[in-house]
């Protein structure tokens, strides 16, 4: 596994980051999902090599290597990718989020412009605040949304009392299985994001009940959402609203998929992901460096 690195932040604090894959492929930075670490990732590290990609994962505020921050919002975390970028010495670079990343990959998104060059978002989360927002999500998800927007000073304690993990919907369950190296990952993740127990999930989900602090009309980068119809933790109404309303936005509707599905298709969201153009940055389409 690569080795952990730090990066320092405002104020003292730092957060740790990973890269994988292509160390001179095109930089792609990923904004893992809620609960989630850096070391979440596509599964088979050669795929992502060979399609000339150097994947960069990162901690948010309560995970892994990163100290909570209170008030912590999704244009925050914009500002932490703009300095993570400054960090490595990238002008331009594409954003990857999956689930509960997508609303930060957003953020960054609009926050920073032209400097991202493209955007794929996989079995992501959208606002919560328009109708119907949570229609079709599963049990678990609906009441810790429900807490952080009603009762946010009682998130933490609903969260860590919970005797037992929310429940897994059978066909994530077998998906689980079916993905070789998936289950072995998402274990040592879970080993990263529990690190300092509920911090990283409370400060996620008071994020997203928050006002976003911009719209998604005005999200320009390209971005490409791949969403399975099955999924139950994030329906797929999600990715739906997302696509209709950022002007760039190409839904890939992945029939009879469920949300840990999306990471068998590592190859087709990272290829296509690589094949975006830079807009005319660079002669050879690699990130200016």
């Amino acid at each position: 596994m690569p080795e952990t690195q730090t990066l320092p932040l405002a104020g003292g604090r730092s957060t740790g980051f990973v890269q994988w894959g292509d160390p001179g492929g095109q930089p792609v930075i990923h904004l893992h999902g809620t609960p989630g670490s850096r070391l979440e990732r596509y599964v088979d590290e050669a795929v992502t090599a060979s399609l000339g990609i150097r994947f960069i994962t990162l901690d948010r505020p309560g995970y892994g290597a990163a100290e909570p921050v209170p008030g912590w919002t999704l244009l925050d975390c914009a500002s932490v990718v703009a300095g993570l970028a400054d960090h490595l010495g990238l002008d331009r670079f594409k954003l990857h989020a999956m689930s509960g990343g997508a609303p930060y990959a957003l953020a960054t998104a609009w926050a920073l412009g032209d400097r991202v060059a493209a955007a794929a978002i996989v079995a992501g989360l959208g606002p919560l605040d328009r109708p119907g927002a949570l229609d079709g999500m599963s049990e678990e998800n609906v009441a810790e949304y429900a807490i952080a927007r009603a009762e946010p000073e009682r998130l933490g304690r609903f969260l860590s009392r919970r005797r037992t993990a929310p429940a897994m919907p059978e066909a994530e369950l077998a998906t689980l299985s079916r993905i070789p190296g998936l289950l072995d990952m998402l274990i040592e993740n879970h080993g990263e994001m529990t690190r300092q127990g509920q911090a990283g999930t409370v400060s996620d989900h008071l994020a997203v009940v928050a006002p976003w602090g911009f719209r998604l009309q005005d999200v320009a980068v390209p971005l490409h959402l791949w969403h399975g119809d099955r999924d139950t933790l994030v329906p797929i109404h999600h990715a739906e609203h997302v696509a209709a309303t950022v002007p760039r936005a190409v839904l890939h509707r992945r029939r009879g998929e469920g949300h840990f599905d999306m990471f068998a298709r590592q190859r087709d969201v990272l290829g296509l992901l690589a094949d975006q153009p830079w807009a005319g940055r660079g002669p050879d389409g690699r990130s200016p460096r």
